[in-house]
């Protein structure tokens, strides 16, 4: 066994645990103490996958099918996977410099001039102390809305555990109906919202923001590094983007029962929620099929990079966005806030979403051509799989009516979901061979 774990390179131990914590899990939660009646293994496996992917897909009910016990191994599940995909993509990072060459280290160093020098400890620790902090304090700020309703132990159980579940960009909730119920509770929906954006947004970029000595908003901008100052703004745009296309698609639809602040407020938190948490305020079944086509773009942006989020991140989403807007201008070069982006982003941001998209399409293909789901819910297998790959957890009702081998394709969907594309960067980042020979260019006809 040691001389396997020393062959393995980095990337496939975290690969190899991932597999053996779902695995550990899932024979936890198939255990008697766990569930409020007998469960298939499958259903355990699948559940133990959404929790340790940090997805919140679920085929059974969180709040009713399981016992604390068992609630509290989902707990638990999702704050490793949380945390160790956390600590490998900042570890990842900062470990880059020592096993490539000085112009990478170099431009790691000024993208993140304060964290990539410290050593790996101090970077772990400072995720761990941040991962608490806020956690702990959404917990607090949870618990005086839950005490309303709930015994004190109900209340703070309820609010530990849609704490972590919302920072660690999970999905899961003790409640059946999700958040539908607190709708119009500004309190629980900003906090969790803040909470869902703070995991998402990244570790690197929020150390960033709170080691800014400056007060004035200009000041503080310029400081930062392009890559948080790319991050902050493709995620305020989706954000409020997406919250503007929900009111307006939604307005006569599954919002017009409600008043304007709670139209406002589902429309701001599904926005946040649909870019990789899968909390929902409002019945997701129920919207229209453009609603669900501008949820299903969001789900495949994701979040950030280093963050718990999925996806194929915000900084992706903008890379492509400015070559475009550059080539559509005559520009060669893609420029930005004064700086010039370096073409192999383009190339790694391409590469990235056409294979994220080519595989969403072909586990999409295969749900609909198996016999049990019928073809007229095309769309809700599609949404179904993004939400998957996208670590999201909003669902449109048709998981749990798969059978095991649609279960076991989704399980596969958000496992590569959750460390393929990291997996991918990775590779494409820390390749060492390159080949020196050229050939002759030539030239085909595009469009």
């Amino acid at each position: 066994m040691k001389k396997l774990l020393e062959y393995l390179s980095p990337i496939e131990k975290v690969l190899l645990s991932f597999i053996l914590l779902i695995l550990v899990g899932a024979c936890i939660l198939y255990l008697p103490v766990c569930t409020t009646g007998s469960i298939s293994f499958i259903d355990a496996l699948f559940t133990s996958t959404s929790a340790v992917c940090v997805t919140g897909l679920v085929v059974l009910d969180t709040a009713k099918d399981f016992t604390f016990v068992g609630q509290l191994v989902i707990l638990l599940l999702i704050q490793l996977g949380g945390l160790g995909i956390m600590t490998f993509s900042v570890a990842l990072l900062s470990l880059m410099g020592g096993s490539v060459s000085i112009k990478w280290r170099f431009t790691l160093q000024n993208m993140y001039s304060d964290v990539s020098k410290l050593p790996i400890r101090n970077i772990l620790g400072r995720i761990i102390i941040y991962t608490f902090t806020i956690e702990i304090t959404i917990a607090l700020i949870l618990f005086t809305q839950f005490i309303k309703r709930f015994t004190f132990t109900q209340a703070v159980w309820h609010s530990i555990f849609h704490s972590v579940s919302a920072f660690c960009n999970a999905g899961f909730s003790t409640f059946s109906n999700s958040l539908m119920e607190y709708n119009g509770n500004s309190v629980i929906i900003i906090s969790i919202a803040i909470a869902i954006i703070a995991g998402g947004i990244g570790f690197l970029v929020m150390s960033e923001l709170f080691n800014v000595k400056s007060f004035r908003l200009k000041q503080m901008w310029k400081k930062l590094t392009l890559h948080t100052r790319i991050v902050l703004t493709t995620t305020t745009i989706l954000i409020f983007g997406g919250m503007l296309l929900f009111y307006i698609l939604e307005y006569n639809g599954i919002l017009q029962t409600l008043s304007f602040k709670e139209k406002l407020l589902a429309s701001f938190f599904q926005s946040v929620t649909a870019r990789t948490a899968g909390f929902n305020t409002v019945d997701i079944g129920a919207l229209r099929e453009g609603t669900c086509l501008v949820l299903i773009f969001l789900m495949f942006i994701g979040g950030s990079p280093g963050s718990i989020a999925g996806g194929v991140k915000t900084s992706t989403f903008a890379i492509l966005w400015l070559f475009l807007v550059s080539r559509l201008k005559g520009l060669r070069q893609i420029t930005v806030w004064e700086r010039a982006l370096a073409y192999d982003n383009v190339e790694r941001a391409v590469t990235l979403v056409v294979i994220s998209g080519i595989f969403i399409f072909f586990a999409t293909f295969i749900l609909v051509i198996l016999p049990t789901l019928p073809t007229s819910e095309f769309l809700q297998s599609f949404f179904e799989v993004t939400s998957a790959f996208g670590t999201v957890g909003l669902s449109m009702g048709i998981t749990p009516k798969t059978v095991p081998l649609e279960r076991i394709i989704l399980c596969v969907v958000m496992y590569t979901g959750r460390l393929g594309p990291l997996t991918l960067i990775s590779a494409l980042t820390m390749r060492k061979k390159t080949i020196n020979i050229k050939y002759a260019e030539d030239h085909i006809m595009i469009g």
